[in-house]
This record gives structure tokens, sequence and C-alpha cells, in this order.
């Protein structure tokens, strides 16, 4: 019977894993507004014309010891507030090989807490004019430790965040950061996302557009913005084994403020219209990963797969 699995997985493989880069393909896991989020290839596009089709999809795999991460961020339609484009990773220490959808869906913010998910946000936002990028990594599901670090764009100079203070906020190591004049949001702008492991594991994330570019995070400068924990980089080498799948929704809920103590969102607006025939919604385009390897698919799932194939046992 092992046997009969080996050659199954093998079948499953072929022709995979000779590449160390890969070019990711999405499903969808549920819609918001009635229409599935337009996926094609490796890019994603949460409405079509002017109205929004948000939701989330998942990676068709997963991917282990991820060095880079490279996509075109659009934000451009992107005009309500309180709306959150995020771009995000998931590892599933108990259950690494099965696709984080449905019900087996889990991150770091509550859902299936038994399994200790860890979750890598790339970026999340509050429209097109405040990104967060978060490491949530160790035990505790919502309670586990986070590191995040926030960024403001031009496009928050209105009546809805305190914009003034947002523009003397950003220091060298207090995990907050200028984009005004490097990342214009009317346009499409690309992100690289690495990760080096070793004695000292790190994540950093840039932004650039026409030549200029900005870090938006990076785990090994200061301790994060405000309110950040402690994160134990190791788990981050070790869930990177266990590999990652990739997520990208659209949704209402959550989304950056910038610091407690001096919060951008100044709360004198109210939060946009999610499900909306404005055109305001978002895009992810040319993702590209490059990893060690591809998560393997159960072996449950690779037997149903392939149930017409008979072996002997």
């Amino acid at each position: 019977m092992k046997f009969k699995y080996i050659l199954l997985a093998a079948v499953f493989f072929c022709g995979i894993a000779e590449s160390a880069t890969f070019t990711p393909t999405f499903t969808v896991d549920y819609n918001t507004c009635g229409n599935n989020p337009v996926v094609s290839d490796s890019s994603v596009t949460f409405g079509s014309g002017s109205t929004c089709y948000a939701g989330r999809v998942v990676s068709n795999q997963g991917y282990k010891n991820i060095t880079q991460i490279t996509a075109t961020i659009d934000l451009s339609k992107l005009s309500q507030n309180y709306v959150n484009a995020s771009l995000y990773m998931i590892s599933n220490p108990v259950n690494p090989n099965t696709q984080p959808k449905g019900a087996n869906y889990c991150d770091a913010g509550g859902n299936n807490t038994q399994w200790n998910c860890r979750e890598i946000d790339i970026i999340e936002t509050n429209g097109n004019k405040v990104t967060q990028t978060t490491l949530h990594l160790g035990n505790g599901g919502s309670s586990a430790p986070q590191r995040f670090e926030y960024s403001f764009a031009a496009t928050a100079n209105n009546s809805c965040f305190n914009y003034a203070t947002m523009l003397t906020s950003p220091t060298d190591t207090n995990g907050l950061h200028s984009m005004v004049g490097i990342i214009d949001m009317s346009q499409p702008f690309n992100m690289i996302t690495t990760f080096t492991y070793g004695t000292t594991p790190r994540m950093v994330t840039v932004y650039s557009q026409s030549g200029n570019s900005v870090t938006v995070y990076d785990s090994g400068v200061g301790t994060g913005a405000e309110g950040s924990g402690t994160v134990d980089m190791s788990d981050l080498i070790t869930s990177m084994a266990n590999g990652y799948w990739l997520e990208l929704s659209f949704w209402q809920g959550y989304s950056p403020a910038g610091p407690g103590s001096a919060p951008w969102w100044n709360n004198s607006c109210s939060w946009g219209s999610l499900c909306n025939t404005q055109s305001s919604y978002y895009g992810v385009s040319n993702i590209v990963i490059t990893a060690d390897g591809a998560v393997s698919r159960s072996l449950k799932k690779l037997k149903k797969k392939y149930s017409n194939i008979h072996l002997k046992e």
C-alpha cells in the first residue's frame, strides 16, 4: 500500500519540482458581493467594469522555503476608505499539505485557532492611503506575537487622516514610512518581498515605481511600529519548511489606522462601501514566487484524483 501512494505522489509531481521559480494559480474560496473575483493565471482582480467582486482566493499550491515574492499591485481604483486589499500567506503547522480554504481555512486572526496557523501579511490597506505589513509567528492564534509596520501615501492628504502628523512621524527605526513622492497610487507599483534565513532570519518588503523605491518593512531594523511584539524569527524558518499558501482577499472589518498613540486615521469619515458600483476595487498581477519547492497535497487527495490509475499493491 505504501508503495502505491509513493507512485501516486510521483505521478503528481512529475515535471513540477525542477524549477525554483513558480507562477502561482488560484482558486476562489468565497465571494462577498455576488460575483467571484476574476482569476486569470497569476493575476487576480476583485471587480470588473464598475462593479466590485470582493472575496478571497487561495493558491493551488503551497511553497517551501520562499526566498522572494514579486508582484504588480494596482490600488489606483481603491478610492473607498477602510477597505482592505490583502496579499498574505498562511502556514498550517498541523495540516501543512491542506489548502487553507473553506472549512480548512485558518489564519492568525481567530480562524481555526487550534491549529496555531502562521500568517505573513505582505500588504493590507486602508483604501489606497495606508498600508501595513505584518509577521504573525508563534503559537496563540490571535494572541500570537506579531511585528508590523505602517506606510502612507499622498492620497491620505484629506480630512479623514491626520496628514500633518503623518508627514513628521517616520524615523529610521520606528516602523513608520512615507511613500509620498515615491509611489503614485494612481498607477500600479511593483512589490518585492525577500526572505533570508541562516542565523539571522529576515523579511524585507520594498515598493518600487518609475525607478524609485521605498522600504515599507524590514524585520532587521528597529522593533516595528508601536504595539508590535517580539517575534521569534526561528519560527519563520520552521514555518517556511512546512510551506506557505498564498491568499488574496478584498474585505472589510480591519484596516491599518497607524500608531495607537498618534493615529493616522482620525475617525471623522465613514467607512466606504465594500460592495460598490463605483469601480472601487483592486488587482494584483505578475505574481512570481522563488522557493525550494511546492507543498505536496495530502496522499488522500492524490488517491482520489488518480483513482482511475490501478497500481498493484
